[in-house]
Parts: C-alpha cells; structure tokens; sequence
C-alpha cells in the first residue's frame, strides 16, 4: 500500500472516531454510522455507490465527487466548518486520534493544525478537504508524530 493511501486510511479512521454532528471531537462512532453518514453526503454530493464504498474501505478519491463525499463528511464531523476552513478543536483532536500518545509532542497536534489552518486552500471545498488532508499529513511527518494503528 503507499504511503499516501495508508495515511488516507488514517485520516478517514481519525475521522470516524472523533464524533457526529453534535459537535463532540472524541464521541465514538460505528462504521454503520459513518455509512449513514457517507450516504448522506451521497445525496448532497451526486457521488456513487462507488464513490460511497471507496470512502468507507479508505481509499483516495481520484473523482471530484469522491473529494465532494470527503469533503461533505469532514463537515457533518465538523473537521471543516461550513466555509471550508478547518475547525481548530475538532482537527486538534483528529490529530490526536490518529496519532501515538507521546508525552513529549504535546502540543504537536495543535501546531500541525496552526500551520495548516494557515494555508491557502482552493475555494472549492471538495478541493480544500484534500488540501487539508494532505497538510495534515506533511505536517505530522515533520513534527515527528507517528501515526497509530487502526
């Protein structure tokens, strides 16, 4: 598997495990949720069966309405917010999710989202959602944070 897939399988895992739409970063959610979740965004976003099960067995988008799905589903879980900006406290805790608890990088989760908060994101949200995904990759990697095991 790449490197790139197997941080996207990450990043949709920290996704599913940090909560709904009540707003609640560490709520636990099942992948029967988040199914009803990527069916939702299904309808909203003319994305496919297909697009749907790429989602849910992690694999990355290659189509626009696949980026539109992901995208959709970051804001039901509130990683984004509605004008395609990323929610500090919800990506704070994303990070921490995907990553291995170490003492000493304590504040790394919430200088990965500073600096990728900062970057200049397509207008377009479906774009934006995998510019963010991407920064928050690169930014892990550089501030030493190994991802954990789903």
């Amino acid at each position: 598997m790449s490197h790139l897939v197997h941080l996207s399988v990450l990043l949709l895992v920290g996704l599913l495990c940090l909560g709904a739409t009540t707003g609640k970063p560490h709520d636990e959610i099942n992948r029967d949720h988040a199914t009803e979740l990527a069916n939702e965004c299904k309808a909203e976003t003319g994305a496919t069966d297909e697009d749907v099960e790429q989602l849910m067995s992690h694999d990355l988008p290659e189509r626009q309405e696949a980026k539109c799905l992901r995208a959709c589903v970051m804001k039901k879980l509130q990683i984004m917010d509605e004008s395609g900006k990323l929610n500090k406290e919800h990506a704070i805790a994303l990070v921490k999710a995907m990553s291995k608890q170490d003492a000493e990088k304590e504040d790394a989760p919430a200088e990965v989202v500073a600096k990728c908060e900062a970057i200049e994101t397509p207008e377009d949200h479906c774009d934006a959602a995998s510019a963010f995904e991407g920064c928050i990759y690169e930014q892990m990697k550089e501030h030493g944070l190994e991802l954990e095991d789903h």
